[in-house]
């Protein structure tokens, strides 16, 4: 009696994964879905704890939203939020509106960087105590294959999942005025080890491509790269990356991670 329960209940379980699976299939989202993530933030060189992040993604009809929050120890921290509509035909969410604010030890702005797709607007806006911040504006045809930070993720774990063997995109950049640039991304090869995590991952490494200008802009460039992990749905387990596009480089880490004796340090370079 219980043998026939017990296989009864696996083919409704296995019913409905095939009905999730159809669905998935028909609105072309979950494979972009990302889950919701806990990071520690570290110095590269030497592996001294500098903060934490937390990023979630909420789900609606026919959008997805996006908001992660990054705390250094001594006390700045910058906040960010994203919309992304889902296209139902199983392209890419685009992306529609984008924020990010940027804040001092003392809780006082510093920068905000934002994107608005519907309207083609992209702002930069530099804030220097109680003067008159500095807001640089411009209004371009932003391309359907932009994303920046959350959503780059979101894009690259979905091609991961679909097996792409190219990934391209644009993304916003301030440098300090809006650009909307193309991206450099090193196809993803062979699986290979990053001692932050445990695993057969993959490397993925992004370069902002400034064409001809590349030569000029490359002290000014921030670097990218990204390790996924194929055994885990393709998902993101941390990468190195350039904060405020000066070269102030930091490491970010999912747990479980292996930071083993790691020290905390109040510096976040």
């Amino acid at each position: 009696m219980w043998k026939i329960i017990n296989w009864t209940f696996a083919l409704v379980v296995i019913a409905i994964l095939c009905l999730r699976l159809d669905a998935s299939a028909a609105d072309g989202a979950d494979v972009f879905d990302l889950a919701d993530t806990d990071v520690t933030i570290l110095n590269p060189d030497s592996q001294q704890v500098l903060g934490h992040g937390h990023y979630h993604v909420t789900r609606t009809d026919g959008a997805m939203s996006f908001e992660g929050e990054n705390r250094f120890l001594d006390g700045e921290y910058d906040h960010e939020v994203q919309r992304v509509e889902l296209t139902g035909n199983g392209a890419p969410p685009l992306l529609i509106t984008y924020q990010h604010s940027f804040f001092n030890a003392d809780g006082s702005p510093e920068s905000l960087d934002a994107l608005d797709a519907k309207t083609g607007t992209l702002a930069c806006t530099h804030y220097h105590g109680a003067d008159t911040p500095e807001v640089r504006q411009a209004k371009v045809d932003i391309p359907a294959d932009t994303y920046v930070g959350s959503t780059q993720l979101m894009l690259l774990v979905g091609r991961l999942r679909e097996r792409a063997q190219t990934i391209s995109m644009h993304t916003f950049i301030c440098l300090p005025g809006p650009y909307i640039i193309a991206m450099k991304i090193t196809p993803p090869s062979v699986r290979t080890k990053w001692a932050m995590y445990p695993g057969n991952l993959i490397e993925v490494a992004m370069t902002p491509d400034f064409g001809w200008l590349d030569t000029l802009a490359a002290p000014f460039v921030p670097q990218s790269r990204g390790w996924f992990d194929p055994a885990d749905d393709f998902n993101y387990v941390g990468g190195v990356f350039d904060r405020f596009y000066t070269h102030h480089h930091l490491m970010m880490v999912r747990s479980p991670s292996r930071l083993g004796g790691v020290k905390q340090t109040g510096a976040s370079q």
